[in-house]
């Protein structure tokens, strides 16, 4: 039994007038010929969606309820019958005596079906809502166009909730346990962090991007079971509901996506938020997440060829924090961290905490450039002692280029309750310019990741190549977490060595450029010559 990805769409009319009909689209997963399963923003727009915010995860079984709800499109590519069909084969004949012989009109983009159903099972899912309210409170979900304060609870009520789709709506004797229980058989456990995933959906609901395909790597996990996944696979509205593969050779679905587009403290978080279905399937069907282990005469799966260059990274990054203000800071081996230094700014009124590992102590500010000058650089100690368990970082030799891929590691999402499984989200990128004084890459960055630093990975090898400064922001506030600058490891590293063998603080001053050339690079200011 296989599954595929498809498009769900209804026509829907505020006011009943036919000429004010829209189209409302999400993303989906076929399976069992017969079901689909999508997300519950797709129905944000319908009066029910208040009824499904108010049953706060209590089940909605009213049939009354479920008569109401339109009729539902499901648009999927065309299959070609396995037995031939005189049917199908007229169709084609006449395609080809009356298109342009120059086109491929029997390629797959063209040949597509709609399906029609009904939905007939609504649930919410009390692991992902947990998430939403411990993690995502703070949240804004969808476009932050628009009546926002209606918005936001709505799109997070909506977030943890999942609908199912029966395209068999004639025959509703079958109990809608059996077909989620059939797609949990088929569901892998989520994939680690750090691993690739390739995701299939139909952004903005338009045929045209039927089941296009994104790539791109789990860059944190959220929850003990888990509950969410962050992906830096782009994605875009319309996407929710989406599948979301495992990559490889035996390519497996292991989750869906839930949001496409969110934003935090003012910031567009530029992640594609992913459920993972094994959990979502398993809490429904209150059976165990975890499958059942493999016999002990069977070989045990290898370990993630990921998991050595990740816990380097892990036992290398730092979380910083100072008052209300948090990012994230290298560890240099002796108690030594080297961060932002707007990160610490208010050092003089809140003291700085370090957390990595399980552990959290205080530090003290050794150095620090002044506020809004490059290289907004700041030099932390903390008693060696407690950090025994962490690996200095390793410090690239030669220095970047432009184009090489790279990844970033900060904490811009933590839970106060949890921080003892506390690890850095990483996302991955290229180095899009590479110059003596700044580096800019494509990762993606958010607030959390000031301080982080920006890796090269080699075998198992993690080398910083330069710590993580901010993103790209405009005067009006939008910010751009795929364009970020940090400060190359070459204009720091000499200087904060000899400081750690003789202990000369002057000698750190020469962080602090004063060169004006590179005062302006760091103000994103025009540099050419005025002669």
């Amino acid at each position: 039994m296989s599954v595929e990805g498809v498009m769900v769409s209804y026509n829907y009319s505020d006011d009943g007038e036919l000429a004010n009909i829209l189209t409302v689209a999400a993303s989906g997963i076929k399976f069992s010929k017969r079901w689909v399963l999508t997300h519950g923003s797709i129905l944000s727009p319908l009066k029910e969606a208040n009824i499904i915010k108010n049953a706060k995860g209590k089940p909605i079984l009213n049939e009354e309820f479920y008569d109401k709800l339109p009729e539902i499109y499901v648009t999927c590519e065309k299959k070609q019958s396995k037995v031939p069909n005189i049917y199908e084969g007229v169709e084609k004949l006449s395609r080809e005596r009356n298109l342009d012989n120059d086109v491929d009109f029997e390629h797959s983009c063209y040949q597509i079906r709609v399906l029609t159903g009904r939905i007939c099972h609504v649930w919410q899912c009390p692991v992902l809502d947990r998430c939403v309210d411990d993690v995502l409170y703070s949240w804004t979900v969808g476009h932050r166009d628009g009546d926002l304060e209606r918005q936001t609870p709505l799109g997070k009520a909506l977030l943890s909730v999942f609908v199912l789709i029966d395209l068999e709506s004639d025959n509703r004797g079958l109990k809608t346990l059996r077909p989620l229980s059939e797609l949990l058989d088929l569901v892998r456990p989520p994939p680690e962090r750090g691993a690739l995933i390739e995701v299939q959906s139909t952004p903005f609901g338009c045929e045209v991007f039927l089941n296009a395909v994104t790539r791109g790597s789990v860059c944190g996990v959220v929850g003990r079971r888990p509950s969410l996944l962050l992906t830096d696979a782009a994605t875009a509205l319309g996407s929710e509901g989406g599948p979301v593969f495992s990559e490889g050779p035996t390519s497996e679905l292991v989750g869906a996506v839930v949001c496409s587009v969110s934003w935090w403290r003012g910031e567009w978080v530029g992640l594609t938020l992913a459920a993972p279905l094994r959990a979502v399937l398993a809490a429904k069907l209150r059976v165990p997440p975890a499958p059942p282990a493999p016999p002990t005469h069977l070989p045990r799966p290898p370990a993630s060829r990921y998991t050595d260059t990740l816990d380097r990274i892990d036992r290398t990054t730092v979380l910083v924090r100072c008052g209300a203000a948090w990012g994230a800071g290298v560890y240099l081996g002796g108690g030594y961290v080297v961060t932002c230094a707007h990160v610490v700014k208010n050092h003089t009124i809140y003291k700085v905490s370090l957390y990595c590992q399980g552990t959290k102590e205080t530090a003290i500010v050794r150095y620090k450039t002044a506020d809004d000058k490059a290289y907004d650089l700041a030099l932390l100690y903390s008693n060696p002692q407690h950090w025994t368990h962490l690996l200095p970082a390793v410090f690239a030799e030669e220095p970047a280029e432009k184009g090489e891929s790279v990844v970033a590691a900060g904490y811009p999402y933590f839970s106060e309750d949890n921080l003892s499984s506390l690890r850095p989200t990483v996302t991955s990128g290229h180095v899009n310019n590479a110059a003596p004084s700044m580096l800019q890459t494509s990762c993606c960055v958010q607030s959390g990741f000031s301080g982080g630093p920006i890796f090269r990975l080699g075998n198992v090898r993690a080398e910083v190549l330069g710590v993580i400064v901010s993103n790209a922001k405009t005067q009006t506030g939008a910010c751009y977490p795929y364009i970020n600058m940090a400060v190359p490891a070459r204009v720091f590293v000499r200087l904060l060595r000899n400081f750690m063998i003789d202990r000369d603080e002057t000698k750190l001053r020469e962080i602090e450029s004063n060169k004006d050339i590179i005062q302006s690079q760091w103000r994103l200011l025009p540099y050419r010559s005025k002669i």
